[in-house]
Order: C-alpha cells, then sequence, then structure tokens
C-alpha cells in the first residue's frame, strides 16, 4: 500500500527484463480499477495555513527520487525512493518505483498496485489502493475495499481516506506548502501524510501499523535530469528610467 516504509522493515516498491513476466500473470486483474467511492464531506475543519487544492496527479519521470529520514522506535535510517521507469502491463501504465530492494508498481494517479523483487510478486492490492484522489482537496474523502495478496494469503482490506487540510511544515529538505491526508484502517493501522506540489510527492508520513509507529521526513528532493531544461519564464521588459 504508500505501505508500511522500507526503512521499519516492509513499507510499502524490478529490476527490468524479468519482471514483464511476473506482471502479466497478475496485473489484468488490477488493470481498470474500479474508481473509489466518494463519502459524504465532513465538516470543514480550520486550516494550520493557506489551503491548496491539486487539481491531477503529478508527474513522474525516470531519475525521480525522493530522499527520506525515518524512524521507528529506537531505530531509524534513510529511505530511497526512485522511479526506474514506466511500463505498460495490460494497456495500463504503471510507475516502477525502487525502495529499497522492491520494486513497487503505480497507476500514473498514485494508486498502489503491487511489489516486485527478482521478478517474483510478492505483494498487490486489487483493486490498486488510491491514496491519492484527483483533484485533491480539503474534506475530500474516499473508501477503499480490496483484496491483497502476499506469501501468506489473500486478505479483505477496508480503507477510508480523507483530505484533512491545508499546512505548512518544516522538514530536513525544507518548508512547504501542503496538504493533509490521513487513512484509517482495520485495527489500530493508520497514516497521515503530507503531499506537497512542490516535490509531487509526500514530503512527511506517520504511521501506525498494531503497536509500532513510524515516521518519515523528506530529506532531499531530486528531480530528474532534462535534456532540454525547462525555460524560465519570461522578465518584464525594463522601464526607462
Amino acid at each position: 500500500m504508500l505501505k508500511v516504509p522500507s526503512g521499519a522493515s516492509a513499507r510499502w516498491q524490478p529490476r527490468a527484463p524479468g519482471v514483464a513476466v511476473a506482471l502479466a500473470l497478475w496485473l489484468g486483474a488490477c488493470a481498470s480499477p474500479e474508481p473509489p467511492s466518494l463519502l459524504p464531506a465532513p465538516a470543514a475543519v480550520p486550516a494550520a495555513a493557506p489551503i491548496v487544492s491539486v487539481d491531477s496527479p503529478p508527474t513522474w519521470r525516470p531519475g525521480d527520487q525522493w530522499v527520506y529520514d525515518w524512524k521507528s522506535g529506537a531505530d531509524t535510517g534513510v529511505k530511497v525512493v526512485e522511479v526506474l521507469e514506466i511500463r505498460e502491463v495490460n494497456r495500463v501504465s504503471y510507475y516502477i518505483v525502487r525502495i529499497g530492494d522492491l520494486d513497487h508498481l503505480y497507476t500514473k494517479d498514485l494508486h498502489w498496485a503491487g511489489g516486485v523483487q527478482d521478478s517474483k510478486v510478492l505483494a498487490r492490492m486489487i483493486p490498486p489502493i488510491p491514496w491519492f484522489v484527483w483533484p485533491l482537496e480539503p474534506g475530500r474523502r474516499w473508501s477503499h475495499l480490496g483484496t491483497y495478496e502476499d506469501p501468506q494469503g489473500k486478505r479483505q482490506h477496508s480503507d477510508t481516506f480523507a483530505v484533512v487540510g491545508g499546512e505548512t511544515v518544516d522538514v530536513p529538505a525544507g518548508r512547504f506548502s501542503t496538504l493533509k491526508l490521513a487513512r484509517e484502517g482495520a485495527g489500530r493501522d493508520s497514516d497521515e501524510y503530507w503531499y506537497a506540489p512542490e516535490v509531487r510527492f509526500y514530503v512527511k508520513w506517520v504511521g501506525r501499523r498494531g503497536e509500532q509507529q513510524f515516521e518519515e521526513m523528506l530529506r532531499e528532493h531530486r528531480p530528474s535530469r532534462r535534456l532540454i531544461p525547462e525555460s524560465a519564464p519570461p522578465s518584464p521588459p525594463s522601464r526607462p528610467r
């Protein structure tokens, strides 16, 4: 799922050649995910900072990286998230995203579909779980009911998501205007994560899996290099003195 972060063990992400075979075997069931249902909007929540809204999902490019500091209890570490490639399977495009030694599959809407390691499918969610629904707007809510599969078997998952509001947060990478989202699952599983349009992903994430709590904060964002850099906006004409 964003899944439990890689440093705190299995935080929810092929090296190229053999992965296509593994993906073709199981992604058919994920190819046309049902759109998540929307729940009635909750009462307005005062924002801690100017509220932003995001109309559409970001575009990721191979080479994009996000580096996070994470901690869980007394354990700490560094997690690197890297977009390896964009691959089409059964007419659906997926981002292949490397986290540690596991490759995760996200749809172009940033819905988590599964994880592959050494060309072997380790986990998948049918339909993919929608960590984000666009446009992102304070007060928006949605739910997801899916089947999670891993080597231990199949389990039903029911999750509820909400965009809580806008916040300005400080992390090692700097200060960002964000939208704060929340997820509640079965038992004591929950997540709070802060999406920053500036970096096209979350800059902070606080999650709980049972009795275990973890936290991630963005240390560095490394966008992929463009062969042709984006041109700077034209400067206004100078005024005569």
